[in-house]
């Protein structure tokens, strides 16, 4: 099996990769792994009866075939198509995956009309997010952070949904990390043994676990995406490949 990997980082390599492991491929063809479990695992939710010539067909999430404009990457990466029924993917790998990246104007706008926050949250966060020498630690049990934790449940849609009402994604798919010093065997052995879930499920995991980070909401954190180039936020998942395994 030639596999040619492509992309400027490992996260685009790792998708990629599932690309040329699973597109136009037999599932009798497949090896046993949790990647082709993953392949079950679609098709047992949405009732798709695999036979042993159904071929896998896989290809990039394209946004610009859709009505509305999204700013930087989509939520969804892949689009996975078994018998003429297509599934919108999240490919992740490694630790410390940003979920979510926003600009100060709109998440203040949500703060403002969706969390009711008051001119001292807005005040706080807005000089937090200007002074580079205050760590994301002096957020911790804020008013701010206060905030966040009370309205989890919406801050995490709005992570995994993002703001310009993109279609939601189906399902997670989370691999090991790959390093630039894998050999290719080392690669395909990584996604092979990936950790999958549906949207519902990451929801509830996410809602219902508690990160360790200084402003956590939920199992997410909240941090300056950096403040030496600009004053955008996010939202980070410290581990999930291990949290969902």
């Amino acid at each position: 099996m030639t596999l040619k990997i492509k992309g400027i980082n490992e996260g685009f390599k790792t998708e990629a990769l599932i690309e040329e492991y699973l597109n136009n491929k037999k599932i009798v063809d497949l090896k046993t792994s949790n990647l082709k479990k993953f392949i079950y695992f679609i098709c047992n939710e949405n009732d798709i009866e695999l036979k042993k010539e159904t071929i896998i067909k896989i290809k990039k999430f394209n946004k610009e075939n859709l009505k509305i404009k999204i700013k930087g990457s989509p939520k969804t990466d892949k689009i996975f198509k078994i018998m003429n029924k297509e599934f919108r993917i999240s490919v992740k790998s490694g630790k410390g995956n940003a979920f979510h990246e926003e600009q100060e104007e709109t998440f203040v706008k949500f703060l403002k009309d969706d969390l009711n926050a008051n001119n001292e949250i807005i005040g706080f966060l807005k000089r937090f997010l200007r002074d580079k020498n205050q760590k994301n630690k002096a957020l911790k049990d804020t008013e701010f952070h206060q905030l966040l934790k009370k309205n989890k449940q919406k801050i995490i849609d709005r992570v995994l949904s993002g703001i310009y009402g993109e279609p939601k994604v189906n399902y997670y798919c989370f691999c090991p990390k790959l390093e630039s010093s894998d050999s290719k065997s080392d690669r395909i052995n990584k996604i092979e043994r990936c950790v999958f879930a549906n949207h519902t499920s990451i929801v509830n995991y996410l809602v219902n676990n508690l990160s360790n980070s200084s402003c956590n909401v939920g199992a997410l954190s909240f941090q300056a995406q950096n403040k030496k180039r600009s004053t955008n936020i996010q939202f980070k998942w410290s581990d999930p490949y291990n949290d969902i395994k």
